[in-house]
């Protein structure tokens, strides 16, 4: 079993989450040198727990039954078909059925259904279909169990066995081939001619899945190598691409990754804006050393001592200022203002830049401003995050990412 680290987990968390300790953890992944010392995107292995048994437990006789019942519990437990007679499709017996021919997932702490939903490798909407009892997406218990289409956890399983390769192989579960790398750059990325790699598709077409193996190789041929935190951010991000029913052209998406491979310094992980305390005290209605700053401050909902650190930039694109932080949190039903360290969190940090850039949220200025179907201006497209700072380098990244990922589609 493996782990993916999540922005605030910690080792005695995980183990906790996993009912094992963090020494059998460090046990099964050496490079870990210090317990304190995790990162985001880094992949761990879980240690399968083995059942405790006592000797009075070993001097009885267990039946079948009692055995299975003594072993740890799998997270998720598939359920024997049962030989039915046809039934109408939505009657209730023939939603019994498929619960029997599906598999039965128990939420744990730290879940969410969108985690699970990658976890098997479907869309949150598929998910929510199979369980109509679930009203609201964000709101899930610790101990509910729910349903896994069935066809999903086949494909889950199938790819087990690749996953499990990779791991020992000391490469992730993102690079489910062994890809092609490259060490160094091209001379001159901006001119790298890749079209030879796959054909074109159409300006219109809808993007749907992206070629994992075709675009980190295309990748690696136009901007370089990539270390594993880099090539795990964009996995994820690819994945949210084609899980966002409000994006469907090309050039949309690769002037978002242009953008975030900006605003993150390569990352491709939501950061925090460097800076100490004092940095943004400019952004402080106390604080600030002027008084047109302290207005400015108050005037985009920082209102507190204390505001212009607290409600500093995070994420893909530096979300700053309370005023933003509660508008975007109340459009994607996350409490930012109380809790703004979610901005971090790559789902949500992922649908604070897609819904920011497609509705003007951060300057006014839109996606649809500068990039359509008859017209592509991805230097002025900068205007839409912060005026024209660094646009020409920028607009290099999205010429570049528009053509990785039309091999990654072709």
């Amino acid at each position: 079993m493996s782990h993916v680290i999540r922005s605030g987990d910690t080792l005695g968390e995980i183990a906790q989450r996993y009912n094992v300790t963090v020494s059998q953890i460090l046990a099964v992944n050496p490079r870990i040198r210090n317990a304190h010392r995790i990162r985001v995107g880094q992949v761990i292995r879980i240690p399968s727990r083995k059942p405790r048994t006592s000797s009075r437990t070993r001097s009885r006789s267990k039946s079948p039954r009692s055995a299975r019942a003594s072993r740890s519990p799998r997270p998720v437990e598939p359920v024997k078909p049962v030989e039915t007679t046809p039934v109408e499709e939505n009657s209730p017996k023939a939603e019994e059925k498929k619960a029997e021919i599906s598999n039965v997932y128990t939420i744990k702490r730290g879940d969410s259904l969108d985690k699970i939903a990658r976890k098997y490798n479907m869309s949150l909407g598929k998910l929510l279909k199979a369980n109509p009892s679930i009203k609201n997406a964000n709101r899930i218990r610790i101990g509910q169990k729910i349903i896994i289409p069935s066809d999903t956890f086949l494909t889950q399983v199938k790819n087990f066995f690749t996953f499990r390769w990779m791991f020992e192989s000391e490469n992730t579960y993102v690079e489910v081939n062994p890809y092609e790398t490259a060490s160094k750059p091209e001379n001159n990325p901006e001119n790298v001619d890749i079209d030879k790699d796959g054909a074109l598709v159409d300006e219109d077409a809808h993007v749907e899945e992206f070629n994992r193996s075709k675009f980190f190789t295309t990748y690696r041929r136009v901007f370089g190598s990539l270390n594993q935190g880099q090539v795990n951010g964009l996995n994820s991000l690819l994945h949210s691409f084609e899980e966002d029913e409000h994006i469907n052209k090309i050039q949309h998406i690769a002037y978002m990754l242009a953008t975030i491979k900006h605003e993150t310094a390569n990352r491709f992980q939501p950061i925090t804006e460097y800076g100490g305390r004092s940095y943004f005290s400019r952004y402080d209605p106390v604080l600030a050393n002027s008084s047109r700053r302290r207005s400015r401050a108050k005037a985009n909902g920082n209102t507190r001592r204390g505001d212009g650190y607290r409600y500093r930039g995070r994420g893909f694109v530096q979300i700053t200022w309370q005023k933003n932080y509660k508008k975007l949190g109340e459009v994607l039903g996350h409490d930012l203002v109380k809790y703004p360290e979610k901005a971090l969190d790559p789902v949500i940090a992922y649908q604070i830049m897609s819904y920011g850039m497609r509705h003007g949220i951060f300057t006014g200025r839109r996606l649809s401003h500068y990039l359509t179907d008859n017209h592509t201006d991805y230097r002025h497209a900068r205007k839409i995050i912060n005026g024209m700072d660094k646009a020409t380098r920028i607009k290099h990244y999205a010429e570049n990412f528009e053509k990785v990922l039309r091999v990654a589609i072709a």
